[in-house]
């Protein structure tokens, strides 16, 4: 009779035990079987509770060590956030268009020019000219060291766009490092007006606007003679 109630005592531990690990495995790190019984099967229990305890604070350095990690990707994230919008912003800064006459907008376009600051280039150009309405505008690269074939594609574009928006563009302040460079590269920019230096860019912008007014002008007062007829 003893013995059956040994056994059974046995078997009530082990399921203990089975219980215990099951719960510690389902994530429960703070089960422990801590028996009161002082007998040879009671030096098994402490120590499966060290070793419970031993993966315990291993798996919490591993989840503080995940969770750090984590922390760490999301400032990294954030900082190249901050960066990519510091340079859009510096990319603005840097093609910044100006209304200089009535219906005349200048873009002066100074450092090296890539594909990516172009494109940002001719946006904003793009935006100016239905915001404002201006019809002539002046893209001044005098302050452009050089030109690759990518670029002069993206001037062209501009132009191009510009006119669908019933804007005539002028580029002005050609080097003669960039003329030899776009002939060499067999670029056509024959479809584009041309001035050697902005002064001569705004004083053709300002006849062109006059002559504009005045065409405007006559095209009003004809329109008023035909209501009176």
């Amino acid at each position: 009779m003893s013995e059956l109630l040994n056994v059974q005592n046995a078997k009530e531990r082990i399921d203990r035990i089975e219980d215990i690990l099951a719960s510690v495995a389902a994530g429960d790190l703070d089960a422990r079987i801590q028996s009161d019984i002082e007998d040879d099967f009671s030096g098994i229990e402490a120590a499966i509770d060290l070793l419970i305890n031993d993966l315990t604070e291993e798996l919490r350095q591993r989840e503080k060590m995940q969770k750090d990690l984590e922390n760490k990707l999301s400032k990294i994230q954030d900082q190249q956030k901050t960066i990519l919008q510091q340079q859009e912003d510096l990319l603005e800064l840097s093609s910044p268009v100006s209304k200089v006459w009535d219906n005349i907008l200048i873009l002066p376009v100074i450092g090296t020019l890539d594909s990516q600051r172009t494109q940002v280039m001719m946006e904003n150009l793009l935006q100016k000219i239905v915001e404002t309405g201006c019809t002539i505008s002046i893209l001044d690269i005098t302050g452009v060291p050089t030109v690759d074939t990518q670029v002069a594609n993206h001037l062209l574009k501009t132009v191009t766009a510009a006119r669908l928006l019933g804007a005539e563009c002028i580029i002005s302040g050609i080097s003669p490092a960039i003329a030899q460079t776009i002939v060499h590269l067999g670029i056509d920019l024959s479809v584009i007006r041309t001035k050697a230096t902005l002064q001569d860019a705004m004083i053709f912008a300002m006849k062109q606007s006059k002559r504009a007014d005045e065409m405007r002008t006559l095209s009003n007062i004809a329109l008023t003679n035909e209501n009176v007829d």
